[in-house]
């Protein structure tokens, strides 16, 4: 199956690694340049024990992919799973900001590759 992860924080990394260790194509996509040429020279930016050895892994077999480029990564998956921040507003509720904005950006995107 082909996935895409848009966000590499800490939920979409370790996400769309464990996708890739099960066997699926995944596409990570970050709009931080300098993150996603960390992840493909092989720096991590999180610690979660095992993680490394299961990116390099992934990485080397061809399952697990990073760019910055959304349409790059929808145009070669099947399911999208957007794990941007959600920091929190001042009243406690969850702030949905980066959420929406790539919903609004694979619309874009879907409305092109259609």
């Amino acid at each position: 199956m082909d996935i895409c992860t848009i966000g590499t924080g800490y939920v979409g990394l370790v996400t769309g690694t464990c996708f890739a260790e099960m066997g699926h194509n995944v596409w990570c996509v970050d709009i931080d340049e300098e993150k996603i040429k960390k992840l493909c020279n092989g720096v991590i930016p999180i610690y979660e024990p095992g993680l490394e050895e299961m990116v390099k892994r992934n990485k080397e077999e061809g399952r697990l992919r990073f760019t910055t480029s959304l349409s790059e990564a929808m145009e070669n998956s099947l399911f999208l799973f957007i794990a941007v921040g959600t920091p929190p507003k001042e009243d406690g509720s969850a702030d949905l900001t980066h959420v929406i904005g790539v919903a609004r950006e694979i619309g874009k995107i879907l409305i092109i590759i259609k």
